[in-house]
């Protein structure tokens, strides 16, 4: 009798465990993010093409065959309502026949921009045809900058009316639409747990920015990453080169050069994200931008609309040893050397254009936390030594073998920078521009450029 208790107990007992088994298993099977290839996308400013709002397909074509030649997989197309302002839709589609004509894998996905639900259905609905559009699981991708869950559970209604079942990774700032509720901009853990646990329609989050990583360690990517893991969704993390905002906008963040972004990529790789988005490819009025828009030292754009703008393109070129890496899952060789600068010509206590309409003057918020200097990001399979040399002054810097950054102090006047390796010379460059006490050429923006090299 009691070995039959026994074993009763004992079969009672295994019983419970192969079940408790089986629901860890479902729940692990129900956590499991939906798998995506790793894809690296540029946040494109629908309302400010590089050619004009008249720019042609030929226009747009140009523009995906520069960002392909950089790794680039996609454009997120920033949109807001279409119906009040029409060119949206039109422009939106000349980019499509753009992506589809260049007879490549480069996708496109909508990230409206407080744009009413139904000018984002209609909008989907048409452009989502297109096979340049991405799709997940045979899903249209939808982002968003800002906004709150409300505007995406009215959103998946409106297009499961229309047949359409979005695959939905925004960019929520709001946990509701209540005027009172606090921004999350840079994402908690407990707001990310809400979101999924009360929003199963949302298959991922996007986190934007500013997290630019210098001095201080970027967060948000990493955070993001581990939460949506938890949570079995997808997590795409903006990289930003830079920060520094115009008219009511007027502040600016560090970002040491290239070393906020190189940071903002180590960690979102090493966290695992799925996606990354550069934000952004072409907003020009806050200096987010890395597309090229003409010759190194070309600062016009749009009859000044933005006042003097400086070339971005370097930390474009930079950033694609961390594409390579993001993608591969491994650091890649570094087999040709490459030496960038990046620079303010000027000093943080200049005056600078707070209002290209205006011309007012002034210091953007933030401007005392900038750090003064020539920045320097080099990728080397040797050692090289490297110069900076203003008039009389001269600094010098021994760079590593491997990927390496070093702060030169900023000095006024013309500036070269001279390469050397085991004390031959192999390379010498002048700066694009000198460095002034007028902030009005540079405005609190950074120069990028490149050290040709042998």
């Amino acid at each position: 009798m009691a070995n039959r208790a026994l074993l009763g107990l004992l079969g009672r007992h295994m019983v419970s465990t192969l079940f408790a088994l089986a629901t860890l298993v479902g729940t692990l099977q129900a956590h499991e993010p939906p798998s995506v290839p790793r894809m690296v996308f540029a946040h494109y400013m629908v309302c400010c093409p590089v050619h004009g709002l008249a720019a042609t397909i030929e226009d747009f074509a140009q523009e995906i065959a520069i960002a392909r030649s950089y790794g680039i997989d996609g454009f997120a197309l920033n949109v807001p309502g279409w119906k009040q302002e029409p060119h949206y839709l039109e422009i939106s589609r000349r980019i499509f026949r753009a992506a589809e004509r260049s007879g490549s894998s480069f996708k496109l996905f909508m990230s409206f921009d407080g744009a009413p639900v139904e000018d984002s259905a209609t909008m989907l609905a048409e452009l989502s045809q297109s096979p340049a559009y991405l799709r997940i699981d045979d899903r249209p991708v939808v982002s968003t900058y800002s906004g709150s869950p409300e505007w995406g559970e009215r959103l998946v209604r409106r297009l499961a009316a229309m047949g359409l079942k979005p695959f939905l990774v925004p960019n929520y700032q709001y946990p509701s639409e209540h005027f009172w509720v606090h921004n999350h901009g840079h994402p908690t853990a407990e707001f990310l747990d809400a979101m999924y646990r009360d929003h199963p329609e949302v298959d991922g989050y996007f986190v934007f920015g500013p997290d630019l990583g210098y001095p201080k360690p970027p967060a948000d990517g990493a955070l993001v990453a581990n939460r949506s893991k938890i949570a079995g969704k997808i997590s795409m993390i903006g990289i930003m080169p830079y920060y520094r905002g115009l008219r009511g906008n007027f502040r600016v963040f560090e970002s040491g050069g290239l070393q906020g972004m190189a940071a903002q990529w180590a960690s979102a790789i090493e966290a695992g994200a799925d996606w990354i988005e550069i934000v952004t490819w072409n907003d020009w009025g806050e200096a987010t931008y890395v597309a090229p828009y003409g010759g190194s030292r070309q600062q016009d754009l749009w009859n000044y609309g933005w006042g003097p703008l400086l070339s971005h393109e370097m930390f474009l070129k930079a950033s694609r040893y961390y594409i390579d890496w993001f993608k591969s899952s491994r650091p890649p060789a570094i087999e040709h050397p490459s030496i960038y600068y990046f620079y303010r010509p000027h000093s943080k206590s200049a005056y600078g254009i707070a209002s290209p309409d205006t011309g007012e003057q002034g210091r953007p918020k933030g401007s005392e936390d900038l750090v003064d200097g020539i920045y320097l990001s080099a990728f080397l399979p040797r050692p090289l030594t490297v110069d900076l040399i203003g008039g009389e002054r001269h600094q010098s810097v021994s760079l590593p073998a491997g990927v390496c950054h070093h702060r030169f102090d900023l000095m006024e006047g013309a500036l070269t920078i001279k390469v050397s390796d085991q004390g031959r010379q192999i390379a010498e460059k002048q700066l694009e521009f000198p460095v002034t006490k007028l902030g009005q050429i540079g405005n609190f923006n950074y120069f990028a450029g490149e050290v040709p090299l042998p």
